[in-house]
């Protein structure tokens, strides 16, 4: 029996030696096939890595490339007008800065548009120069719904109002690399910015009282220029969303033809004396005054178109009383409200016999700031050496000039170079100096002033 226990112990013994080598060439058989597997597991899932996580990358970086853009174009257009190369520039620096990856500028390109609005289904072409100008033409006009738009060069003296900005951006992967895509493209992306009303009327609700200056320094054609600068914003508002008045400097004599005809007698500013110095009060639907000022046969149109020079001295600080008593009575009362003053030299007469006419100019703007008026100036004629000196025999503003006082008299604003760059930078104080024939420059400046008051730079849709 033992003989038999030891044969069948060695056999068995035997069996498993004999079985060993088989066993083993199997497991290195599978673990081949387990790494082949896994090789090919792990180029799948590296597939799906860069398919996930690199298109994703894809995506946040066409994201982050329309907002560079956007605010390179943002960045750019309050130049474009004045200094195109400049708004290039600020474009291109912009998008730089706010991509957060690397983007090369040499694939970004700047373009320059015209846009204004339409009548219909064409361009209305009554927007230029006031809005933009393309120059000579012919030009190709694009039609989108309310706005057109057309190529302008800058370069050949077109005068542009809005800034296109495109381009790619590559992005480098992360998991591409593994199976072969080591970047990605996001192909191009476009931003365009407008600055000024950009074909569409302002949408803003404000009661705007415009005082003009038509003393005996502004000569005819600054009186012209003045009339058509001011009939320009009564055009572009709208009477359902904005409330227009219109005062006169020096005051007017009620009951004649024209309510504005010039009055050499000087008013004596009380409350009762209000028509003579805001002829016009506020129109607009709803409004004590009248309804519909866009009408070319309204009071409002009539009052502009005949205004004439006026013999009287230059009172600034009582139109501004009248003006804000005008929008505090008369105005709606969660509106905002606004004073364009244009005048062409300092005050040298006023009805409260005070010979400092600069600092009661000023006091009265400061009273109307304070109740929440917001003021606009426009000093025309005043650049460089034809400044002119207040003549104030005592006080702060004695050695000051008509410009210091109608910066100061502005809301928030100071000076920053007449005509340079003051019309761009964005306060309530504007300038123009005295050419023949710019009635047109001083419609855009009085549309500017407008523009600030109701809206400002906006990204708009070119797809040219």
């Amino acid at each position: 029996m033992n003989q038999n226990r030891f044969s069948l112990r060695n056999s068995i013994g035997i069996s498993r030696l004999v079985s060993t080598p088989k066993q083993a060439g199997t497991r290195e058989h599978e673990q081949g096939q387990v790494l082949v597997l896994f090789a090919l597991f792990f180029t799948v899932l590296l597939g799906i890595a860069a398919l996930v996580v690199d298109q994703g990358l894809l995506r946040k970086a066409n994201m982050d490339l329309y907002n560079a853009l956007d605010a390179g174009a943002l960045a750019g257009v309050p130049m474009v007008k004045d200094d195109p190369a400049t708004a290039e520039s600020l474009a291109r620096a912009y998008v730089q800065t706010n991509y957060p990856g690397t983007i090369d500028d040499s694939h970004v390109r700047v373009g320059f548009r015209c846009l204004i609005g339409t009548n219909g289904n064409a361009p209305r072409l009554s927007d230029i120069p006031a809005a933009c100008d393309p120059g000579p033409g012919p030009h190709t006009w694009t039609v989108d719904g309310d706005t057109a738009y057309a190529t302008c060069d800058p370069s050949s003296g077109d005068v542009c109002n809005v800034i296109v900005v495109e381009g790619p951006a590559i992005v480098d992967f992360k998991f591409g690399p593994a199976v072969g895509v080591t970047s990605g493209n996001t192909g191009d992306r476009r931003a365009a910015a407008c600055k000024g009303l950009c074909g569409e009327p302002p949408e803003i609700p404000v009661d705007l009282v415009m005082v003009i200056d038509r003393t005996g320094s502004m000569s005819g054609v600054d009186t012209v220029n003045a009339r058509n600068a001011a009939d320009s914003v009564r055009q572009i508002l709208q009477p359902g969303i904005q409330w227009l008045g219109l005062s006169a400097l020096g005051p007017s004599r009620l009951g004649q033809t024209c309510q504005t005809e010039a009055d050499s007698v000087i008013g004596t500013a009380t409350l009762g004396d209000l028509r003579r110095w805001v002829p016009n009060g506020l129109t607009g639907a709803g409004a004590a005054f009248g309804t519909d000022y866009s009408l070319p046969t309204s009071q409002m149109a009539r009052a502009i178109s005949c205004f004439g020079n006026s013999s009287t001295r230059t009172d600034i600080a009582d139109p501004v009383r009248m003006a804000t008593y005008e929008l505090d009575t008369f105005g709606r009362p969660t509106t905002t409200k606004a004073i364009l003053l244009l005048s062409d030299g300092q005050p040298n007469r006023s009805t409260t016999g005070t010979p400092n006419f600069c600092e009661e100019a000023f006091t009265a703007a400061e009273a109307a700031k304070a109740i929440g008026i917001e003021m606009f100036t426009i000093g025309f004629g005043l650049d460089g050496s034809n400044d002119i000196d207040c003549i104030d025999t005592s006080g702060p503003w004695v050695g000051k000039t008509a410009t210091d006082l109608l910066v100061a008299m502005a809301t928030d604003s100071d000076k920053s170079g007449c005509p340079g760059t003051e019309n761009d930078d964005g306060d309530h104080y504007f300038c123009l100096p005295k050419t023949a024939g710019a009635s047109a420059d001083l419609s855009e400046v009085f549309q500017k002033a407008v523009q600030t008051l109701t809206g400002h730079s906006r990204l708009v849709k070119i797809d040219d």
